[in-house]
C-alpha cells in the first residue's frame, strides 16, 4: 500500500503448521463480530507480547481468522515475526483515513493478518487508540473471528479506557514474587473499568516464565493459584529458551518449535480461549 509514495512490506514467509487434531479448532462464522481480547500486564518483561503472538498465532494455526493489534509504540509485535514496516504505515490511527485491508500486513503467520503501530514511533494517543479499536470491532465483522490487541505495560488509564473497547481481557503476569505482590495495580484498573461500565470481562491470569525445576517456583505457583483461584488460567507458560530462539529467528515459537514445552503450553491456552467463548451446554 502507498501511503503518500511510501510502502510497506513484510520480510521472509511465515511458517506453517497443521493443527494437532488435524483440523481446525470448531467452525468459524464470518457474520459475528470477532471477540477483541486484551493483553495486559503491568510491567514489561514478563511475557506479555510473547503470550499475545503465540496465542494469536494458535488461534490461526486452528483454523481461525486472527488480527494482532499492536499499540506499543516499540513495535515489538511486528519485529517478531520479521516484518518491515515503512515509513509513513499510521498504524491503528489510520482507521479514520484508510480501509482496514489497506492498513494490514497481511499473512505474517496462517490465516494471522498484523495491524502494526505506526512507523513513526510516535507517542501513543489515548483517545486515538480508543477511537481506533472501538472502530476495529466493526470493520472487522466479517472479516475475523479474533482481534488480539497487545498492550505497552501499563497501570495507569490505558488498561482502564482499553477495556471500554474490548471483550475479554488476559493480563499476563511472570511467577515472581514481586510480581505477584504487587498485581493490584492492574487488577484494580479493571475493578474500575468494570465500575464505569466497560464491558470487558478478566479471560484470565496468565502465569508465564515458571522454572518446572525450581522448588520455590512451585511452591510460589502453588500459593498463586491458591490465592487467586478461578481468576487463574488453568495453563501457566514454563520458562524456556526456545522462546527466546524465536525471538532471534524473527518467528513465534509455537512456529519454530511446535514441540518445545512452551508451544505446547501456548497451544493449550488458545484452546481455553475457544472454549470460554462457547455457550454453555
Amino acid at each position: 500500500m502507498d501511503y503518500g509514495q511510501r510502502t510497506i512490506s513484510r520480510v521472509g514467509a511465515p511458517g506453517t503448521h497443521t493443527p494437532a487434531n488435524g483440523g481446525p479448532m470448531t467452525d468459524r462464522s464470518a457474520a459475528r463480530a470477532p471477540r477483541k481480547i486484551l493483553f495486559a500486564s503491568q510491567k514489561g518483561g514478563v511475557g506479555k507480547t510473547a503470550s499475545a503472538i503465540n496465542v494469536a498465532t494458535c488461534l490461526g494455526l486452528g483454523g481461525y481468522r486472527v488480527l494482532l493489534v499492536d499499540t506499543d509504540p516499540i513495535g515489538s509485535v511486528g519485529a517478531c515475526f520479521g516484518t518491515t514496516v515503512a515509513p509513513g504505515h499510521p498504524g491503528i490511527y489510520g482507521l479514520e483515513q484508510w480501509d482496514l485491508a489497506d492498513l494490514t500486513i497481511p499473512e505474517v503467520a496462517l490465516n494471522l493478518d498484523l495491524l502494526p503501530y505506526a512507523e513513526d514511533r510516535r507517542a501513543i494517543d489515548l483517545n486515538s487508540v480508543y477511537r481506533g479499536l472501538d472502530e476495529l470491532g466493526r470493520r472487522a465483522t466479517g472479516s475475523y473471528d479474533f482481534v488480539i490487541v497487545d498492550s505497552r505495560p501499563s497501570v495507569a488509564d490505558m488498561t482502564r479506557r482499553l477495556c471500554q473497547v474490548v471483550d475479554e481481557v488476559v493480563v499476563v503476569v511472570q511467577c515472581q514474587p514481586m510480581a505477584y505482590r504487587t498485581l493490584g495495580g492492574i487488577l484494580g484498573q479493571l475493578r474500575d473499568a468494570r465500575s464505569d461500565g466497560a464491558p470487558a470481562r478478566l479471560l484470565g491470569l496468565l502465569l508465564t516464565m515458571v522454572d518446572p525445576n525450581d522448588a520455590k517456583q512451585a511452591q510460589l505457583e502453588a500459593h498463586i493459584r491458591r490465592s487467586l483461584g478461578q481468576a487463574m488460567m488453568p495453563i501457566s507458560i514454563p520458562m524456556d529458551d526456545a522462546v527466546k530462539e524465536g525471538v532471534m529467528t524473527d518467528r513465534p515459537v509455537v512456529i519454530m518449535r511446535p514441540d518445545a514445552p512452551s508451544s505446547i503450553a501456548y497451544q493449550e491456552v488458545a484452546q481455553f480461549v475457544v472454549a470460554a467463548g462457547q455457550p454453555a451446554a
